[in-house]
This record gives C-alpha cells, sequence and structure tokens, in this order.
C-alpha cells in the first residue's frame, strides 16, 4: 500500500514539473513583438508592426497613421530600412485605411538571423517609393531573459524540492518495511 502511494505521489510530482517546464517553454516562444514603423521620404506615415506567432509561422499587422485609404503595398524585404534588397521575401496584404494583417509562415528568429526590414510603399503605380519602414534586428526580439531568470531558478528549486520529496518517501517506506520484518 505504501509503495504504490509513494508511486502515485513520485508521477504526479513529475507531471507537476513537466506542466511547468512546459508552460515556461511556451511562453518564451509565443511572445509578441512590436517594432515603430518611421516615416521615409517626408511621407508623414508611421506606426507600428506588430509580430504575433500563429500556427506555424507570424501573424503581422501593421497598423500606421498618415496614410491614405490605399491600397498601398507592404513587404519584408531582405536588408534593412537604408540598404534592402529590392525583392521582397514575403508580400503583406496591402495597406488599407492604416491597417493590413497578413499571415506569414517564418519565425521571429529565422527573421532576426539576417537583415531584414519591413517596408510600406507608396502606392501600386509608386512601388519604388518607401514611405515607412521598421528594421527587423536580433533587438527586435522579445526580452524573455527577464522572464526565464525568474522561471529557470524557481523550475529548479522545483524539480530539486521534488526529488529531496521522493528520496524522503522512499527512506521513510523501506525504514517501515525493515521494522515490519523485523517485528
Amino acid at each position: 500500500m505504501l509503495m504504490h502511494r509513494q508511486r502515485t505521489i513520485a508521477i504526479g510530482c513529475g507531471l507537476a514539473l513537466a506542466l511547468l517546464v512546459a508552460t515556461s517553454v511556451a511562453s518564451a516562444q509565443g511572445q509578441t513583438t512590436t517594432l515603430q514603423m518611421v516615416q521615409q521620404n517626408n511621407s508623414g506615415i508611421s506606426g507600428t508592426a506588430t509580430f504575433t506567432p500563429a500556427g506555424n509561422g507570424l501573424r503581422v499587422d501593421l497598423n500606421v497613421t498618415g496614410a491614405g485609404s490605399g491600397p498601398q503595398p507592404s513587404h519584408i524585404h531582405p536588408g534593412s530600412c537604408t540598404q534592402l534588397d529590392p525583392t521582397p521575401e514575403f508580400t503583406l496584404t496591402s495597406v488599407t485605411n492604416g491597417m493590413s494583417t497578413t499571415d506569414v509562415q517564418t519565425t521571429m528568429q529565422a527573421l532576426v538571423a539576417s537583415p531584414h526590414a519591413i517596408h510600406i510603399h507608396k502606392s501600386v503605380d509608386e512601388v519604388s517609393v518607401y514611405v515607412a519602414c521598421a528594421d527587423i534586428t536580433p533587438g527586435a526580439l522579445p526580452r524573455t531573459g527577464d522572464a526565464e531568470t525568474t522561471t529557470g531558478p524557481i523550475s529548479v528549486a522545483v524539480g530539486l524540492g521534488l526529488l529531496a520529496a521522493g528520496v524522503l518517501l522512499r527512506r521513510l517506506a523501506l525504514r517501515r518495511a525493515a521494522k515490519g520484518a523485523i517485528g
């Protein structure tokens, strides 16, 4: 009976630790990143580009002010706001009335692995004129270090506590079993 209870407690502790670790990893991977889009060519257009993990990729939400009703093409280009490859890597939904939402098959880690920038173009007819831009750099990744500095040690402490509890329960069970064999 005691061994069964001990085994049940050990399994429960293991599942609790696994759940804690899985939750901390998932929260670090599921963070939203928001970049400030700055005007280019005196356009008066600025705003934000928000990247949110969605399915197997990212949802990119553009929200800008100063833009007309559109449509204004938008893309993620290799390079930076000042030096970009004119061939887009990802085509985004055109900005209409200051907004756009697109799902792309990539991750923030992949985008920051080499220089990228998100650009909004003046119009379909004037695609070579850029009106707003944001560089996608390693600094754009969400700061998960703050959460991890507390989650990691807490997870280790909980794991060590569970291990110590299991060892203590095992020793108690062995002592009771030894006393029962003697008496």
